[in-house]
Protein backbone atom coordinates (compact mmCIF):
# COMPACT_ATOMS: atom_id res chain seq x y z
CA UNK A 1 0.00 0.00 0.00
CA UNK A 2 1.82 3.36 -1.21
CA UNK A 3 2.05 5.86 2.02
CA UNK A 4 -0.43 8.75 1.49
CA UNK A 5 1.17 12.43 1.78
CA UNK A 6 -0.56 13.93 4.87
CA UNK A 7 -0.14 17.72 3.49
CA UNK A 8 -1.97 17.12 0.30
CA UNK A 9 -4.37 20.09 0.08
CA UNK A 10 -2.91 21.91 2.74
CA UNK A 11 -0.40 23.71 1.29
CA UNK A 12 -0.11 23.75 -2.82
CA UNK A 13 1.95 26.62 -4.63
CA UNK A 14 -0.14 28.12 -7.27
CA UNK A 15 1.17 29.02 -10.41
CA UNK A 16 1.92 32.38 -10.77
CA UNK A 17 1.71 32.23 -15.27
CA UNK A 18 2.48 30.34 -17.65
CA UNK A 19 3.56 31.68 -21.44
CA UNK A 20 6.93 32.81 -22.90
CA UNK A 21 9.74 35.16 -22.34
CA UNK A 22 7.77 38.05 -22.18
CA UNK A 23 4.66 38.41 -21.45
CA UNK A 24 1.59 41.01 -21.20
CA UNK A 25 0.34 41.31 -17.31
CA UNK A 26 -2.48 43.08 -15.84
CA UNK A 27 -2.09 44.07 -12.24
CA UNK A 28 -5.61 44.88 -10.72
CA UNK A 29 -5.38 45.27 -6.55
CA UNK A 30 -8.19 47.02 -4.47
CA UNK A 31 -6.86 48.20 -0.68
CA UNK A 32 -8.50 50.35 1.72
CA UNK A 33 -5.25 52.03 3.00
CA UNK A 34 -4.31 55.03 1.14
CA UNK A 35 -0.52 54.43 2.16
CA UNK A 36 -0.66 50.97 1.62
CA UNK A 37 -2.42 51.36 -1.89
CA UNK A 38 0.52 53.66 -2.71
CA UNK A 39 3.46 52.05 -1.67
CA UNK A 40 1.97 49.01 -3.89
CA UNK A 41 1.57 51.36 -6.87
CA UNK A 42 4.97 52.54 -6.53
CA UNK A 43 6.58 48.71 -6.82
CA UNK A 44 4.21 48.34 -9.68
CA UNK A 45 5.96 51.49 -11.10
CA UNK A 46 9.27 49.87 -9.98
CA UNK A 47 8.81 46.98 -12.39
CA UNK A 48 8.02 49.47 -15.39
CA UNK A 49 3.97 48.69 -15.75
CA UNK A 50 1.99 52.14 -17.17
CA UNK A 51 -1.21 52.43 -15.08
CA UNK A 52 -4.16 52.44 -17.05
CA UNK A 53 -6.23 52.82 -14.10
CA UNK A 54 -5.85 54.19 -10.71
CA UNK A 55 -5.62 50.72 -9.32
CA UNK A 56 -4.76 48.84 -12.35
CA UNK A 57 -1.52 48.74 -14.66
CA UNK A 58 -0.22 46.92 -17.82
CA UNK A 59 3.33 46.24 -19.07
CA UNK A 60 5.18 43.07 -20.18
CA UNK A 61 7.38 41.07 -17.92
CA UNK A 62 9.00 37.74 -18.05
CA UNK A 63 8.24 34.81 -15.53
CA UNK A 64 10.92 35.17 -13.10
CA UNK A 65 9.55 38.82 -12.49
CA UNK A 66 5.80 38.39 -12.50
CA UNK A 67 6.45 35.62 -9.77
CA UNK A 68 8.91 38.24 -8.03
CA UNK A 69 6.24 41.20 -8.48
CA UNK A 70 3.65 38.76 -7.01
CA UNK A 71 5.76 37.85 -4.01
CA UNK A 72 6.90 41.88 -3.51
CA UNK A 73 3.19 42.56 -3.56
CA UNK A 74 2.11 39.95 -1.12
CA UNK A 75 4.98 40.78 1.56
CA UNK A 76 4.23 44.84 1.52
CA UNK A 77 0.51 43.57 1.81
CA UNK A 78 1.19 41.75 4.63
CA UNK A 79 -1.75 40.98 6.76
CA UNK A 80 -4.00 44.39 5.54
CA UNK A 81 -7.11 43.60 3.80
CA UNK A 82 -6.33 43.97 -0.13
CA UNK A 83 -7.43 42.20 -3.25
CA UNK A 84 -4.26 41.80 -5.61
CA UNK A 85 -4.25 40.06 -9.15
CA UNK A 86 -1.29 39.64 -11.21
CA UNK A 87 -3.22 38.35 -14.64
CA UNK A 88 -0.92 37.41 -17.13
CA UNK A 89 -2.42 37.70 -20.96
CA UNK A 90 -1.56 35.96 -23.98
CA UNK A 91 0.19 37.80 -27.15
CA UNK A 92 -2.78 37.66 -29.15
CA UNK A 93 -5.29 39.37 -26.43
CA UNK A 94 -2.62 41.84 -25.89
CA UNK A 95 -1.70 42.63 -30.02
CA UNK A 96 -5.87 43.32 -30.51
CA UNK A 97 -6.50 44.99 -27.53
CA UNK A 98 -8.67 48.13 -27.42
CA UNK A 99 -7.67 51.44 -25.79
CA UNK A 100 -10.70 54.05 -25.37
CA UNK A 101 -9.04 57.50 -23.94
CA UNK A 102 -11.37 60.02 -23.25
CA UNK A 103 -9.85 61.74 -20.42
CA UNK A 104 -7.86 65.64 -19.44
CA UNK A 105 -4.39 65.19 -17.67
CA UNK A 106 -3.93 68.06 -15.73
CA UNK A 107 -0.93 70.17 -17.83
CA UNK A 108 -3.64 69.83 -20.67
CA UNK A 109 -5.77 72.47 -22.04
CA UNK A 110 -9.55 73.14 -21.12
CA UNK A 111 -11.08 73.19 -24.33
CA UNK A 112 -13.77 71.20 -26.44
CA UNK A 113 -10.23 68.93 -28.10
CA UNK A 114 -8.93 68.09 -25.32
CA UNK A 115 -11.73 66.41 -24.11
CA UNK A 116 -11.87 64.04 -27.36
CA UNK A 117 -12.16 60.43 -27.10
CA UNK A 118 -9.06 58.58 -28.88
CA UNK A 119 -9.31 54.73 -29.68
CA UNK A 120 -6.22 53.08 -30.67
CA UNK A 121 -6.40 49.44 -31.38
CA UNK A 122 -2.72 48.51 -30.92
CA UNK A 123 -1.71 46.12 -33.55
CA UNK A 124 0.94 43.31 -34.07
CA UNK A 125 4.56 44.65 -35.54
Amino acid sequence: MAKRNRYAGVLQPRLVGRGGPETAVLTLYDIEDDRLRARVANICLDYGLERIQFSAFLGKLNRNHREELTLRLSKEVGTALARLRVIPLCQTDFETMWVLDQYRLPEEGTGPAAAKPVLRVIASD
